[in-house]
């Protein structure tokens, strides 16, 4: 079990049981270039969903597949 930094709760979760859809900014982007499984972690929360892993690996073998993953996973909706 984790806590959220930005509102606090346990889950993840606005109130109403849906998750908050983040339009990626400018720095979103950067952060996922330049460390790749933080820009994921920063998009997904606290939930430990296939792509962070799946980005951690990829970084692990090389940085620039990690990178592109990561900028497609939070560029996309």
């Amino acid at each position: 079990m984790c806590i959220c930094l930005k509102c606090g709760c346990f889950s993840c979760k606005t109130t109403s049981g849906q998750e908050e859809k983040k339009k990626a900014g400018c720095l979103d982007i950067l952060l996922a270039i330049f460390v790749p499984p933080a820009g994921i972690y920063k998009k997904e929360g606290c939930s430990l969903q296939g792509r962070f892993w799946a980005n951690v690996v990829l970084t692990v073998l090389g940085v620039a597949p990690g990178s592109i993953h990561a900028v497609v996973c939070v560029s996309s909706n």
